[in-house]
């Protein structure tokens, strides 16, 4: 009779897998407004305002640096078509961070396809290691900007090189994160799960890759970042559309308000994207948060 009591109440003691967690999170205490919150508001606001009135004293750029008022005009006009900055890049923001985004979404899916494949390869497989590993750390070391030339011998301009410079550019962080994300595996896990009768396949992709898709995440964060500024330099040299054309078009024209504005479109859409990276992984890592630390 005890002992039954006592089973029970021990069963009534389990709790479900990740109730214990929202448990501490309910118990914690909330997070209050602090003095020093009002930093993370005061430190914009300083750097704006110096900004503002370096801009207006004209000690930069021989006075042509804009102010930060400029500047936003500037972006409005390209936007919105608010006011009469220039009517010729009037309205036409979306249709270039469309064409940018389109390009990075080809190059960044194909590269990043590529280097998680491979890096988990390389990573499992010492063959795979020897016959690719040598080759990607040989030429992992070249600048994306030193295969502009190349590409736009192979590829002419358009939308080709731009593929192939993003691919590239993406490759290689995704490659070298999956390459170390698969050391986290865990061997005694995967001598277990060959215990219980599961086949290599099934180890590769129940224990090898969950182990490392934090690092995979962080490649990819970083490959984004760098898909970005690939993007942007193919199109300053080699194309008519798109962000980085105008960033540089406008550069030629002294038009230097949109220089800007096109600088502060690359870095949200760039924070978009990383942040858009952040949710997707979110479900593949319920275990653990991208920082690679456990919950």
């Amino acid at each position: 009779m005890t002992s039954s009591v006592t089973a029970s109440t021990t069963s009534n003691l389990v709790v479900a897998p990740g109730h214990e967690d929202r448990g501490q999170e309910a118990r914690r205490p909330k997070r209050h407004f602090s003095p020093s919150d009002s930093l993370y508001v005061i430190g914009p606001l300083v750097f704006l305002l110096i900004w503002e009135l370096v801009g207006r004293a004209g000690v930069l750029g021989n006075g042509m640096f804009p102010p930060f008022t400029q500047t936003i005009a500037a972006l409005g006009n390209w936007m919105f078509g608010i006011g009469d900055v220039s009517p010729a890049y009037e309205s036409t923001w979306l249709k270039h961070v469309g064409v940018s985004s389109f390009r990075i979404l080809i190059g960044f899916t194909i590269g990043a396809s590529l280097g998680v494949i491979l890096g988990i390869l390389v990573g499992r497989f010492m063959p795979m290691s020897k016959l690719l590993d040598p080759l990607v750390n040989a030429l992992r070391p070249i600048s994306v900007t030193a295969w502009v030339p190349i590409s736009l011998l192979l590829f002419g301009t358009g939308d080709q090189p731009a593929f192939f410079l993003t691919a590239l550019a993406t490759f290689f962080p995704v490659y070298v994160n999956a390459v170390d994300g698969d050391h986290y595996a865990d061997e005694s896990y995967m001598r277990a799960a060959r215990m219980l009768g599961a086949s290599e396949r099934q180890v590769l992709f129940r224990v090898v890759v969950p182990a490392a898709l934090p690092s995979i995440f962080t490649g990819l964060k970083v490959a984004m970042a760098i898909s970005w500024t690939t993007v942007v330099i193919v199109e300053a040299l080699g194309a008519k559309s798109g962000v980085g054309y105008v960033l540089m078009d406008t550069y030629n024209q002294f038009l230097f308000a949109y220089v800007i504005a096109a600088m502060i479109t690359i870095g949200l859409l760039g924070s978009g994207c990383n942040y858009i990276i952040s949710l997707c992984g979110r479900p593949l890592l319920r275990w653990v948060n991208l920082k690679g630390t456990k919950k």
